[in-house]
């Protein structure tokens, strides 16, 4: 019995400690904690305030919000103007490099401090998320990831780059909240070592003062599924104005089948069973799709190109 029970908490806990190195920390913006009175961020991640230079007089640019998604919080940004300079309303889960010339700030994973960079060692095919905005007109939010190995900073060299998602937002007001996705393009076929993500409220250094985005429950979605579900059991592509989809299974069952663009709205859903051919007649106009099917806690994703 002892050494059953050593065998479970093992596996538990390796398989605890993987799951810790596959997904964000803290993606729902639940957790937050005290880092100068009265200002807060959400645990794992940082703003101006936490910044290596000018956090003292660096504005504040996030602040935590009851809007939420899901639970009972989400991160709420905004681009602060004074003196016609502007700083973007900007999270990361790496550290801020603040200067009063905007174009020489950035955003860098310290590696030599636990507080200020992420292990991460899995390979996803996206990122995903929700969003609000209420952005000033040429403006938009945005929301980058990178996976690498060893320092890392954004902008800057990329050689220790293994993947990117990068996606700017639409340049509009979006009252619900909205799903986006973006997928990785990788660089290098080998492991990550860490994370690097950065939300903003505004394009960069080209923000504009006034802009808001709320972000909340963001995620990475895997090709190998989750639960039960593996990539293999998995076949989908669209030819001829027709979306094909088998998912293999001993025990026929219905799953929910939703497409999404890469803006994360929602274009399409419909149920579909196991362990048969769907051939589903669809016209969508080319580009890149992401295809989700889930029942019961079991999902995965995959990309989709239609031209």
């Amino acid at each position: 019995m002892f050494k059953f029970l050593f065998s479970f908490l093992l596996s538990f806990f390796i398989t605890f400690g993987l799951m810790a190195q596959t997904q964000f920390q803290n993606p729902g913006f639940e957790d937050w904690e005290e880092v100068g009175t009265p200002y807060e961020e959400p645990v794992n991640w940082s703003s101006l305030k936490t910044s290596d230079t000018l956090s003292n007089v660096s504005p504040v640019v996030m602040e935590i919000s009851d809007d939420a998604h899901s639970g009972n919080h989400s991160v709420y940004l905004y681009n602060f103007e004074i003196f016609g300079i502007v700083a973007t309303g900007t999270i990361t889960n790496g550290r801020i490099h603040a200067d009063y010339n905007p174009d020489l700030g950035y955003v860098f994973a310290d590696i030599d401090d636990e507080q200020w960079h992420t292990s991460f060692t899995g390979r996803p095919d996206s990122v995903v998320g929700w969003y609000k905005a209420n952005v000033q007109e040429g403006d938009n939010p945005a929301i980058r990831v990178v996976l690498h190995t060893g320092y890392q900073q954004l902008p800057g060299d990329m050689s220790n780059v293994v993947a990117e998602a990068m996606l700017n937002l639409p340049g509009e007001t979006v009252t619900e909240w909205t799903r986006f996705s973006v997928p990785f393009v990788y660089e290098k076929d080998i492991q990550p070592e860490y994370l690097l993500s950065i939300l903003y409220s505004g394009n960069g250094t080209e923000a504009i003062g006034g802009s808001e985005a709320w972000f909340d429950d963001v995620e990475m979605v895997y090709t190998t599924g989750i639960d039960e579900i593996s990539a293999v059991d998995f076949h989908v592509f669209y030819a001829n104005g027709k979306l094909n989809v088998k998912l293999h299974e001993s025990t026929p069952e219905i799953y929910q089948l939703q497409i999404f663009n890469l803006l994360g709205k929602l274009v399409f859903s419909q149920q579909i069973e196991s362990g048969i051919n769907n051939s589903i007649p669809l016209s969508l106009p080319s580009g890149m799709y992401i295809v989700s099917v889930n029942e019961s806690g079991k999902a995965i994703s995959k990309k989709v190109f239609v031209q």
